[in-house]
């Protein structure tokens, strides 16, 4: 009877590794993005192409990413649930909805939240923090609360000047307690200059910072950029909003 124990209990241990929620990761990395510059960067000849909701903050949410060391990250993994239920987020879903936003209104905001979820959040659940849908958005919700990207980055813009990464750097080294950062640029449609489209940041699986890997490297990262004109809904026409721009990356 022996080896029938053996094998039943080998049998139980690989049921519970392969029942076992999310992926074993290495980092997380919260993104948070500048609307204005995500609007600037789309074809806005085409109608409604992006827009960006009323009360949406300067700066909002992408998602929260589960990350390997070596530069690649996990995805679509087994959850619970495995997709995405609107039902499971409906007592935080007004706020999610002021510093979640679609940017396309022609897509429900429900159809980002299920791509982040999805794609990303399912393979959070490895760890005890993101174990379940509500669990994964309150927590995005209170990294994006605890980080003031917005406020720490007052002093250099929006500006219609060029800032150089060094200023970039300087501005959130406060907020981020020294740790490298990673951002990336997006290309204006109108003007072909680049706009600072995103904030990168890194976190230990318990959500406190750290340096980044720096395995992203974009090659328009060092492009002086602007933008001259806001695409907020009903502001077409009204005077320049220029955005960040970037000179250097570090």
């Amino acid at each position: 009877m022996k080896p029938l124990i053996v094998i039943l209990l080998i049998s139980i241990s690989l049921t519970s590794i392969l029942c076992r929620d999310g992926v074993p990761f290495d980092y997380l990395m919260f993104t948070t993005i500048y609307p204005v510059a995500v609007c600037r960067a789309d074809d806005d000849s085409v109608p409604e192409s992006c827009e960006i909701p009323d009360g949406t903050p300067q700066w909002s949410i992408h998602g929260l990413w589960p990350n390997f060391e070596n530069g690649s990250y996990p995805q679509n993994c087994h959850g619970t649930p495995k997709h995405f239920d609107e039902n499971l987020i409906k007592s935080i879903e007004d706020r999610l909805i002021k510093i979640w936003p679609n940017l396309y209104p022609k897509k429900t905001i429900q159809s980002f939240w299920k791509h982040e979820y999805d794609k990303h959040g399912t393979c959070a659940q490895s760890e005890k923090l993101f174990e379940s849908e509500l669990a994964y958005f309150t927590e995005v919700m209170k990294v994006f609360d605890s980080i003031d990207v917005a406020g720490a980055l007052k002093s250099i813009g929006p500006s219609d000047k060029n800032i150089g990464g060094i200023d970039l750097k300087n501005s959130l080294a406060g907020v981020l307690e020294g740790k490298s950062f990673e951002f990336n640029c997006l290309r204006d449609k109108k003007t072909k200059q680049y706009l600072l489209g995103d904030i990168r940041i890194c976190l230990n699986k318990d959500l406190t910072l750290r340096d980044c890997p720096g395995h992203h490297v974009d090659s328009h990262l060092n492009r002086v950029s602007r933008f001259e004109r806001s695409t907020r809904k009903g502001q077409r026409g009204q005077p320049p909003l220029p955005s960040f721009q970037v000179s250097r990356v570090y």
